[in-house]
């Protein structure tokens, strides 16, 4: 064997799951045509399959939180609509609950812009019913001392976030993650030209959108993750 192979590196990852759960469900039909198993039975389990992706946008890299809570949420509530133990309207109702949760545990925490000791910076907007708009600080305002941008967070429920980080700077060959959650409402990201976006956010009725065309062996990363309920969110340069 050839010394310098290694190993493939499995990761439990949302598309894995859902190949994985087309699969067994072809499976079963052919079992239930053949009077193996009752296929009605089985499927009713269905929901677990959301609870799993939800699973596996928390474990796996870049950390999902809210999204990965979003998908266990819908998944135990549309587990208890199955077997007849909830309403669809008590799965809008836990929605309703998380996202209500999320927002005052975003409330007690400190300002949306935070600049940290070590240079960085970050930020975390929530806009309900409203809008939000903010950018870092540029290098150049701050008397010429290079300041990383750290990512952040963005929250809008019926309103909007408008982040401007074209001024914003990057050490060549970083990843920063911006986490967002829109629902019937929409986020706006600006980014320069030399960074690089990549997509691993989760729209469910909504829609993620990458407008960017960075510039040629650009290695700055900027990973958005997240979930987008009958809302969007677009990043451009």
């Amino acid at each position: 064997m050839d010394p310098e192979q290694t190993a493939p590196d499995f990761r439990l990852t949302p598309r894995l799951i859902v190949g994985l759960a087309i699969m067994i469900a072809g499976l079963v039909l052919a079992l239930d045509s053949l009077g193996f198993v009752d296929a009605g039975i089985v499927f009713r389990f269905w929901p677990l399959v959301l609870i799993a992706v939800g699973v596996a946008k928390w474990l796996s890299p870049p950390h999902q939180g809210a999204s990965g809570v979003v998908w266990i949420v819908a998944g135990v509530g549309f587990l208890l609509v199955s077997f007849g133990r909830m309403s669809f309207g008590g799965v809008w109702a836990m929605l309703l609950f998380f996202i209500g949760a999320n927002i005052a545990f975003r409330a007690l925490r400190p300002p949306a812009v935070r600049r940290s000791g070590d240079g960085t910076e970050a930020f975390d907007m929530v806009a309900v019913l409203g809008g939000a708009k903010t950018g870092p600080t540029s290098p150049e305002a701050a008397g010429g001392t290079p300041r990383d941008f750290k990512g952040g967070r963005a929250m809008a429920v019926m309103g909007g976030c408008e982040i401007d980080l074209r001024r914003a700077s990057m050490a060549e060959g970083k990843e920063v993650v911006i986490d967002v959650f829109v629902m019937w409402g929409g986020i706006e990201i600006k980014v320069p030209e030399d960074w690089v976006v990549v997509n691993f956010g989760t729209a469910i009725l909504g829609g993620f959108e990458n407008k960017t065309r960075p510039l040629p062996g650009a290695s700055k990363r900027l990973v958005v993750t997240g979930t987008a309920i009958m809302g969007g969110v677009e990043v451009k340069n």
